[in-house]
């Protein structure tokens, strides 16, 4: 009997996402979660989690529900961040929702 599931799509599963801008310092960093903060974007619906890490090259981590609500997000993001190259950024799917 040939077996008929299907593997989920990447759109509906959680996703990591990796952003990796060019030239982020902390303190650019800092400005950006500002201006997220007073647009109201800051906490977007969708968004399981975030992360940054570096000091002199900053890079950020999140954990999306799915790759539709990470895209719904990630052009309003991007607009924040005029005048800095956020074009490396990588979606993956998770392997695991509950990671031991």
């Amino acid at each position: 009997m040939a077996d008929t599931r299907r593997a989920p799509s990447l759109r509906s599963v959680p996703v990591a996402v990796r952003i990796s801008p060019k030239q982020m310092s902390r303190e650019d960093y800092d400005r950006m979660i500002h201006e997220l903060e007073a647009s109201g974007l800051s906490e977007p619906e969708g968004r399981l989690y975030h992360a940054a890490y570096g000091e002199d090259q900053v890079e950020m981590f999140e954990v999306w529900r799915s790759q539709e609500e990470f895209e719904a997000h990630r052009d309003r993001t991007f607009a924040v961040l005029q005048g800095t190259d956020v074009s490396t950024f990588d979606v993956r799917p998770l392997h695991s929702e509950h990671p031991d």
